[in-house]
């Protein structure tokens, strides 16, 4: 087994509180509690087969369908991450977000095959699959919060899971052909280091906490993991291209539901 990144053995091997009885921050919390997820998702079959090419075109195609449509669900989140901000800096770096996040869907959407979505409209009528719908509520679930304390987590969470994966990925022996080459390869300075996307989520998540009760802060900190637990399935999904036809099956006609 690789060794774990320095950052996270230090939240793996970390007392969850300190000599004087201070807790760790939330952020802190929730990425000790993240890292079961975190490696659960590394061996996935699915992510297994990005490393070594052997996904077929029909899981590919289903995951890729799947994800853009996803991606387009973000929007939503985002805009919401807007609207709740609790100060200008917040609302500024989530607009940023989101004009990153429109720019990759029309880069996206301009490069797919005719089979696929590959418009603004066409997006909107993708058939949206099971483990999809129920990610994707449960992020959209946040929203009514009004709070972005627990909408953020809903969203960083994917956004850290796909980043750490990648930076995994770069310690892996992998093929070093299309289309598997350019999976899980996104960071950089965008979401990366102290500047990052990802970074800047957990400040605003501590900045948030600070003021919130312990409940609110159990609640995001499930959230997150919740995400998590929903990307394990997305790829899962797409290992077995699971649909609702295949759910129908399963309850009406008696069908095995090992896929499940």
């Amino acid at each position: 087994m690789l060794k774990r990144k320095p950052m996270l053995l230090f939240l793996l091997q970390a007392p969850r509180t300190t000599l004087g009885g201070t807790t760790m921050s939330l952020s802190q919390d929730i990425l000790f509690e993240a890292q079961p997820y975190l490696i659960a998702n590394e061996k996935h079959p699915f992510v297994q087969g990005i490393i070594t090419g052997k996904l077929t075109p029909e899981q590919l195609s289903y995951y890729d369908e799947q994800d853009i449509a996803f991606e387009y669900n973000e929007v939503g989140v985002i805009n919401a991450l807007i609207n709740y901000s609790t100060n200008t800096n917040q609302a500024l770096l989530f607009h940023k977000r989101q004009d990153l996040q429109l720019h990759m869907l029309h880069d996206w959407l301009a490069r797919e095959p005719e089979s696929m979505p590959h418009n603004w409209q066409t997006l909107k009528q993708t058939t949206i699959q099971p483990i999809n719908q129920m990610y994707r509520q449960h992020m959209v679930a946040t929203i009514q919060t009004h709070s972005v304390l627990q909408i953020l987590p809903s969203f960083a969470a994917g956004e850290w899971m796909y980043i750490e994966l990648g930076k995994w990925m770069r310690n892996q022996t992998r093929v070093q052909e299309q289309p598997f080459k350019d999976f899980l390869n996104i960071g950089g300075g965008d979401f990366e280091g102290p500047n990052g996307y990802i970074q800047k989520f957990f400040d605003i998540i501590d900045h948030e906490a600070e003021s919130a009760t312990k409940r609110e802060q159990e609640q995001a900190k499930q959230t997150f993991l919740k995400s998590c637990l929903l990307e394990w399935y997305f790829w899962d999904a797409a290992y077995k291209q699971i649909t609702w036809n295949d759910w129908k099956d399963i309850a009406l006609n008696g069908k095995d539901n090992a896929m499940l």
